[in-house]
């Protein structure tokens, strides 16, 4: 049976690790130098499909429903275990905020510039948290939920004057004028109770993103 998901919740599936995903795709991602060209994208391929799999596996067993039946969602990723990014206000281990389909929307960052970046940190583990936006009358709240949380983030981490965001994130989204928005959704922004071991800091100061 099916669980129902809860609407403005935060789930989290914590510690996924693309050299575990590389591993049950029958690499070592240690080697991915050493690989040859078309080695290393199968290796990128098939460690991709595993990532989607596990992930949507774990969320199935944990919480009893489907990541793809979330279309308007609202999610966050993480660095796991005190690792995070040194913004110019003050460190925080988000490394983007996104909406839409969750599912295809994991795939998409795997495609493009997540899978490269973890690759760059030697594997470094992240969290993915998720939640389901929902507000009688608003049915775009999902879109505005995202644009709160990137300029709370932008207020709290990335510096008003620069308008900085997450690393892998461009813009502030799209405010929708929602009234009442709530203040469940600050959740994820938080750095209230963790601990902060490393902070990554960009080469020449610059913040841009990737």
């Amino acid at each position: 049976m099916t669980a129902e998901i809860k609407p403005n919740h935060w789930y989290v599936i914590k510690n996924q690790s693309l050299a575990r995903f590389a591993n049950y795709a029958g690499f070592d991602l240690a080697l991915y130098d050493v690989y040859s060209t078309a080695a290393r994208q199968e290796l990128r391929k098939r460690a991709i499909s595993e990532a989607i799999f596990s992930m949507r596996n774990d969320v199935e067993e944990r919480f009893g429903f489907d990541l793809r039946a979330i279309n308007q969602g609202v999610y966050v990723i993480t660095l796991s275990n005190g690792l995070a990014v040194q913004y110019q206000k003050k460190p925080s281990d988000i490394i983007y905020i996104g909406m839409g389909a969750i599912a295809g929307r994991l795939k998409n960052h795997f495609q493009g510039k997540l899978f490269d970046f973890m690759l760059g940190l030697s594997g470094a583990n992240f969290d993915f948290r998720f939640a389901m936006p929902i507000k009688n009358g608003e049915a775009e709240y999902y879109k505005h939920v995202e644009h709160l949380m990137l300029e709370d983030f932008q207020k709290t981490f990335g510096g008003l004057k620069a308008k900085k965001y997450p690393l892998m994130n461009k813009n502030a989204g799209s405010d929708k004028k929602t009234l009442q928005p709530g203040v469940w959704w600050r959740t994820p922004m938080k750095m209230t109770g963790k601990k902060v071991k490393w902070a990554l800091s960009p080469v020449g100061g610059d913040f841009g993103t990737l």
